[in-house]
């Protein structure tokens, strides 16, 4: 049976946890070696390289994600399980003071790295490495020898409701992301008004956070095959009871009708 304890790791982080994640799925479904070889068509020691992560290409990895019941969705979130999924109070403290530094982890969440922060953010480059120290103090990032940012924390980390990084929020980023026209062929939005209780918006709140999930994962998917025409793009879901008297107070207003126009 594989053994995920004693597989060589491959040097790149990211990549170690996905392959780790996909040996322990295939024990935990009690696939041998051989089995899964024979499987996919491949010798043993063939077998062995790719858990390793040599040579393995992505429509491999996909046979074999099929096998142990996953598909590469499932295994890019179980990669990221050996990263906290939230902030501390201090991480979120040192990010809201500095919006340049939240700037910047933000976009490394996402995938950037230094080529595409020095471009698309425009910081000079000494400005950006105090930036990426202070991270790296902080343990948000990761920079190996190589030079490649590893976000210390999973990419659908959440902060506090309350906190520092949600007043952040509520002060810089939410009135530019209300601000965009709506009516531009690229604003892409769905809205609906529809009668629930509490714990119905409860219950679309966590269809937020699964969708969340699957945003990320397209991005990700994006990153891997160096799709063109990326922009960073703004999500914003909410689901909150509507003022229908400020709605309807037209004719709410004693003696009035309402209007035809």
């Amino acid at each position: 049976m594989i053994d995920p304890s004693k597989m060589s790791v491959p040097r790149r982080p990211g990549a170690a946890a996905i392959l780790m994640a996909l040996r322990r799925a295939l024990k935990a479904r009690g696939l041998r070696v051989r089995e899964v070889a024979e499987s996919v068509g491949v010798a043993e020691p063939t077998l062995w390289r790719w858990l390793r992560g040599d040579g393995l290409t992505l429509d491999r990895l996909d046979q074999i994600c099929a096998l142990a019941g996953l598909d590469l969705r499932d295994l890019l979130a179980l990669g990221e399980e050996d990263r906290p999924d939230s902030f501390t109070l201090a991480q979120e403290r040192v990010l809201a003071a500095d919006r340049g530094l939240a700037l910047v982890f933000f976009a490394i969440l996402e995938g950037a790295q230094r080529g595409e922060l020095e471009r698309r953010i425009g910081l000079p480059p000494a400005r950006l490495d105090a930036h990426l120290e202070r991270l790296k103090r902080i343990g948000l990032i990761e920079q190996r020898g190589s030079g490649r940012i590893r976000p210390g924390v999973r990419r659908s980390v959440r902060w506090r409701r309350g906190g520092p990084l949600a007043t952040s929020f509520e002060r810089t980023v939410k009135p530019h992301l209300l601000s965009i026209d709506f009516g531009l062929p690229d604003a892409i939005y769905v809205s609906d008004m529809v009668a629930m209780s509490a714990a119905g918006r409860a219950r679309v709140h966590a269809l937020f956070e699964a969708l969340r999930e699957d945003i990320h994962r397209i991005a990700e998917q994006e990153r891997v095959a160096y799709l063109d025409g990326q922009d960073w793009s703004g999500v914003l879901m909410m689901v909150h009871p509507l003022d229908l008297e400020g709605l309807t107070s037209e004719w709410r207003t004693a003696g009035a009708e309402p209007s035809c126009d």
